[in-house]
Order: C-alpha cells, then sequence, then structure tokens
C-alpha cells in the first residue's frame, strides 16, 4: 500500500473583532499539517479594510502595506525552508514543531523515562499529604526503572511493537505474574496517555492490545488452621510477634497498610461499652467500621509498651510487608499449613470467616471499607469453590456402589 502523502498548508489571516488600539486588525498565521494546526500571531497590524482575503495581503498602496506585504512573503520563505529542514533531518514534522523553529529554537523532544520520573515525583508529594499509599507510589517508581533497561526515547518513537516487548520483558526478565505484568503495562499506559493530551505523540501504541487478567484464587485459612496458628508456641520473639499481628488481622481485616497506621485514636467506645475500629483505610480513603474483638485486644495489650510502638505511636509494632511474608513463610511451615502466607491472606481469612459465620455481605464490606459490594461478592465466590471441593471429596468417597 503506497503511503499517504503529507499535507502541508500556510494561511495570514486578520482578527477583525480584536482590533488594536489603532484600529487596525492583528495579523495571524496558521500552520496546518495533516489536518492539525497551530496559530500565531505576526504582531503586525492592518487596516481591516485594505485586507484581501483570498491574496491573504493588504492592497493599499501605502508604505506600511508595502512592508507589510514584504514580511508575509519573507515569512512564507522562511516557514517552508524549516518545514523542508525537519523533512531533511528526519525530525518530529508537525504545525508545532514548525512554530517553535520559526520562533527561533527548535524544541527537544519529550521523552518517556524523563516525564515518567516527573510524574513519580508528583506521586511522591501526593503520598506526603495522603493522596496516595505508598505501594502505588513504590509500583510506579518500578515501572519507570524497569524501562530504565532500555534507552529512553522520544515518546513519537513509541509503538505497539514496543509495548508487546515490554510486556514480554517484564514476564521473562523480570519474572513478573500475568496480573503483575499488567498493572506495570497499566502505569506506563497512563504516561502514554498524558503525553496523547499533551500532543507529544499522534498515535496510542496501546490501540489492539488487550492485556487479560488471569484470575487467581484468593486463599484463606480456615477455622482450624487460624486456631492452630493461634496456639502454637513461639521460642523466636520475632515468629510470635509476626503471628500475632497476623492473627489481629484475621480478627480485624485490616491490611498490612492499615494496621501499620493503626493509632489508638482509631479505637472507640460506644454507649453500650463495645470496642470498635473506626479508621479510614490507606488505598481507598473509605471508612472502615470494626468491631474490636476482645481476642485483638489481648494481642494489642501485649505490644502497648514495646519501644516501636511508643516511638510511632501506634498499636503494634509491625515489620516491613517483604519481613513479614519472609516470616509467616516460616511460621507456616513450622505450623504445617501447606498454603503460602501473606500479610493479605489474614484479610482474606477475615472475610471468608466472617461469611461462614453468618455475617451478611452489605456488613462485611462495610467492616473492609469496600466501596463496591462487587469486590466483596469475590468472597462468597471463594467459599462457595471451598465447598464444593469439599463435597467433590465427600462424593468420591460416599460414591453410588453397584
Amino acid at each position: 500500500m503506497q503511503k499517504r502523502k503529507s499535507t502541508f498548508s500556510i494561511l495570514f489571516f486578520i482578527k477583525r473583532k480584536k482590533l488594536l488600539k489603532n484600529g487596525d486588525a492583528p495579523v495571524y498565521m496558521r500552520i496546518t499539517i495533516d489536518g492539525r494546526f497551530l496559530e500565531t500571531s505576526l504582531k503586525r497590524g492592518v487596516n481591516p479594510k485594505t485586507w484581501n482575503e483570498k491574496k491573504q495581503r493588504s492592497t493599499g498602496r501605502d508604505r506600511l502595506s508595502i512592508e507589510l506585504n514584504d514580511f508575509l512573503d519573507s515569512t512564507l520563505s522562511r516557514i517552508y525552508k524549516i518545514h523542508r529542514q525537519l523533512i531533511d533531518d528526519g525530525k518530529v514534522l508537525d504545525p508545532k514543531a514548525v512554530m517553535t523553529a520559526f520562533h527561533g529554537k527548535m524544541e527537544r523532544p519529550k521523552m518517556l523515562r524523563e516525564v515518567f520520573r516527573q510524574e513519580n515525583e508528583k506521586y511522591r508529594q501526593l503520598l506526603e499529604i495522603g493522596g496516595v499509599v505508598l505501594g502505588t507510589v513504590l509500583r510506579y517508581e518500578r515501572t519507570e526503572r524497569y524501562l530504565g533497561d532500555v534507552d529512553d526515547m522520544p515518546f513519537r518513537t513509541i509503538d505497539n511493537e514496543f509495548v508487546r516487548d515490554f510486556f514480554l520483558f517484564l514476564k521473562v526478565e523480570k519474572k513478573a505474574e500475568q496480573n503483575t505484568a499488567n498493572k506495570y503495562c497499566k502505569n506506563l499506559k497512563k504516561v502514554i496517555r498524558f503525553a496523547l493530551d499533551n500532543g507529544w505523540m499522534d498515535v496510542n501504541p496501546f490501540q489492539g492490545i488487550k492485556f487479560t487478567a488471569k484470575n487467581t484464587t484468593r486463599e484463606f485459612l480456615t477455622e482450624k488452621e487460624l486456631t492452630t496458628l493461634i496456639n502454637k508456641d513461639f521460642c523466636i520473639e520475632r515468629l510470635a510477634q509476626v503471628r500475632d499481628i497476623f492473627v489481629f488481622c484475621s480478627l480485624t481485616g485490616l491490611a498490612f497498610s492499615d494496621v501499620a497506621a493503626l493509632r489508638p485514636e482509631h479505637i472507640t467506645i460506644d454507649d453500650d461499652g463495645n470496642y470498635w475500629i473506626h479508621k479510614a483505610r490507606q488505598k481507598t480513603k473509605n471508612m472502615c467500621s470494626i468491631p474490636y474483638l476482645e481476642s485483638a485486644r489481648v494481642i494489642a495489650e501485649k505490644y502497648r509498651e514495646h519501644p516501636s510502638c511508643v516511638a510511632k505511636g501506634v498499636v503494634l509494632p509491625v515489620l516491613s510487608n517483604q519481613k513479614m511474608n519472609s516470616y509467616l513463610a516460616e511460621i507456616a511451615d513450622v505450623c504445617g499449613i501447606k498454603k503460602t502466607l501473606t500479610t493479605h491472606i489474614a484479610r482474606h481469612s477475615f472475610a471468608c470467616l466472617a461469611l461462614a459465620n453468618g455475617v451478611s455481605m452489605e456488613v462485611i464490606a462495610k467492616m473492609l471499607g469496600h466501596s463496591d459490594i462487587k469486590t466483596t461478592k469475590i468472597y462468597a465466590k471463594v467459599i462457595d469453590r471451598s465447598i464444593a471441593e469439599q463435597m467433590g471429596a465427600l462424593a468420591s468417597k460416599f460414591g453410588s456402589q453397584k
């Protein structure tokens, strides 16, 4: 297929409704390339009665009209030269590039990683005022670092192939799971959208690309497994501490970032003497209203004088998420739990155990701080699948006998 020829035109015109103080109309120039255009004032004026729109010149015979027409002729010649130079240099060819050169400077193309870093700095500023959570900021910064494994490039050179190669790089080189790779590509897509909105690129490189999410099984602890965890004696202090925090989350439904930021002021007592945790989620800012069970209060009381809690003004001495997950792997092994324990499984366990014990979906959504009950219904599917699997095993034991 023959490549479509680029279109290019220059138009001189006046604005009759924006007259200058002396009554002249300001003269403007419009550059159009492939349907896109930009306008600029030429800092010249003309008597609107002498302007010929068809010829794009003044019909006056006075000295000022002659000088204006000479200026327009030289401007026209200069714009054509700039246009030709951009083509010869293989540079970006659009109205903005031509106009920038006309005003005396060639615009440096916007670079992907440079803009990505600038956007990440904004996320860091939002983090300081609570506009985003740390996990979001770290994921965007990690995306930018992964892009650093390839040379920085102008936005206009990013194409469909680059996006697909980046996704493959995440899967193969970084060993990212399907859904994790999707998140990194989603971060890239947001910056690409920003570039498109600012006119730094014309074609969306994500056009026609669809990243399919992989269905994942949300693991949770059964009552028996959680009881085993609670009753286990640990002689190693760090394991006992991590186990206590995991159990606390299993009894409250708090996510890792929320339990790490839990303070005494988040705990209240109602008129009936019932204890509550009222706290906005770090991730969504949705308010959680959670009954503060006595078993959870006993754990918190155990660490009330812990140096870390006193220094930070928090309820529990929560370690980093990485350390927590590392120690939880040890704990699962010691307790004989054949599941990959992570901090988030505690939240899943809370939701599933609450459902299994007859707590309504609406109440669980309120406790977890979900803004949409559809999110909460995921746990109902987990429960249904677990029941189906167990009944399937039962059916195999008591199948029909011939």
